[in-house]
């Protein structure tokens, strides 16, 4: 049987502006490096679980992705500021309709984002990100409701326990958006999984899990296992 091929439309329109506001951070860093894509043949001696899952090091942490998805890094520096940012895309490799986004801010980096949104403290990143992600999906799409989602207690406390289980306190907030996007006259819903913790009470992290909603459903289980596998690299603390 030929697998279908997922409709570019419909990726253009559920992943091409419903980035994180962090990756338009990026954008107003001065002296902003791209790192290229990771080559994909390249990883294949870092096959893992039986030759299923990727396993790769960054700059900032370790970590492991299925292999049919794809991985790129972007990093930006700007004065003593600093965002790293790590993408695991599964769309482009396969018809997960789904990401996983890793953002990392250095200290000075963590206090101009909170000071710039008018946030408080990181328990209210998590809200923030969702509504200026829902403000731009309905930007486009007036039909758009958002929705949140607080019976999935299972996973919030997944993520919880993964957070003591390293020394965080880590803050999420789930939700769903329906009528997103169209596609061919058919209306698409999505969920959003947004995480926000601090490093070392200083250095803050946010963890985004996104895409069309059956896909996120589906590859719930995926995203739980990268989350086990994130190792934060200890001598990066200091300079992220």
């Amino acid at each position: 049987m030929v697998k279908e091929e997922p409709d570019k439309t419909m990726i253009a329109k559920l992943f091409g502006i419903r980035l994180p506001l962090a990756i338009f951070v990026l954008s107003v860093l001065v002296f902003l490096s791209v790192g290229s894509l990771m080559i994909y043949s390249a990883l294949i001696s870092n096959l893992v679980d039986d030759g299923n899952w990727l396993h790769i090091k960054t700059d900032v942490c370790e970590l492991n992705f299925p292999k049919h998805w794809y991985l790129a890094r972007v990093g930006g520096r700007e004065g003593n500021k600093t965002i790293y940012i790590i993408y695991l895309l599964g769309y482009l490799l396969s018809d997960d309709l789904v990401s996983v986004n890793l953002v990392f801010y250095n200290k000075a980096a963590t206090q101009d984002f909170m000071k710039e949104n008018n946030l408080t403290d990181v328990s209210t990143v998590p809200y923030f990100e969702a509504q200026q992600m829902y403000n731009r999906i309905l930007s486009e799409n007036e039909n758009a409701t958002l929705h949140f989602i607080e019976e999935k207690s299972e996973l919030l406390g997944f993520i919880t326990e993964w957070a003591r289980n390293r020394g965080y306190n880590a803050y999420s907030l789930l939700v769903n958006i329906k009528n997103a996007y169209e596609v061919k006259d058919v209306y698409y819903n999505v969920t959003g999984l947004f995480i926000s913790l601090m490093i070392d009470h200083q250095r803050l992290l946010e963890i985004i899990f996104y895409g069309e909603e059956n896909s996120w459903e589906k590859n719930q289980g995926n995203f739980e296992k990268v989350l086990s596998s994130i190792k934060i690299i200890s001598e990066i603390r200091d300079q992220i």
